[in-house]
C-alpha cells in the first residue's frame, strides 16, 4: 500500500472538535475571570436578550434555519441515492450477463460525473473503475448503437 506525499494537518479531518475546543477554551476563560472575555461574553448575550425584543428577527432566523436543514437533508438523501445506484452498477459489472455488464459499466461511467458530488466520492469511484478494469472485469469493447438516437 502506497501513502501519499501530502502532509495532513493534525487538525485537518476534526470536524467539530475544533469549534467545540474554542468554546471549552472560552468558558474556561471566563470561569477564571480574564476581563477581556467576560467583558466579550456578558456583551454577546446581552445582544441575545435584546434580540428577544423583536420577534421578526426570531421569525427569519426560524424560517433561515429551516431552509439550511432541510437543504442538507436534501444533500443527504442525494448521496444515499448515489450510493445506491452505485452499488447497484456494480453488481450489475460482475453479472453474469453481457447486456447487464454494460449497462452497469454505462452506469459506473456516468455516476462518477454525476453533477454535485463531492471530489473525494469522485475520485472514491475512479478508483474503483481502474480496479474492476485491473481485475479483468473490462468494459465491453463494442456496444450496440441505438437506432433511435444514433448514440452507442
Amino acid at each position: 500500500m502506497t501513502t501519499s506525499g501530502k502532509t495532513h494537518s493534525l487538525l485537518a479531518n476534526k470536524g467539530l472538535l475544533v469549534p467545540l475546543g474554542l468554546v471549552v477554551l472560552l468558558i474556561m476563560l471566563y470561569v477564571a475571570g480574564v476581563p477581556w472575555v467576560i467583558v466579550a461574553l456578558d456583551g454577546f448575550w446581552e445582544g441575545v436578550d435584546r434580540l428577544a425584543e423583536h420577534p421578526r428577527i426570531w421569525s427569519f432566523l426560524t424560517a433561515l434555519s429551516w431552509a439550511v436543514a432541510a437543504f442538507f437533508v436534501y444533500r443527504f438523501y442525494r448521496l444515499y441515492l448515489w450510493d445506491k445506484r452505485v452499488s447497484s452498477a456494480m453488481e450489475a459489472v460482475v453479472a453474469p450477463s453481457s447486456a447487464r455488464q454494460e449497462l452497469g459499466w454505462r452506469s459506473l461511467s456516468h455516476l462518477a460525473t454525476a453533477d454535485g458530488l463531492p471530489k473525494n466520492e469522485r475520485a472514491w469511484l475512479s478508483a474503483v473503475l481502474d480496479d474492476f478494469q485491473e481485475r479483468g472485469a473490462h468494459p465491453p469493447s463494442t456496444s450496440p448503437v441505438c437506432e433511435r438516437c444514433g448514440r452507442g
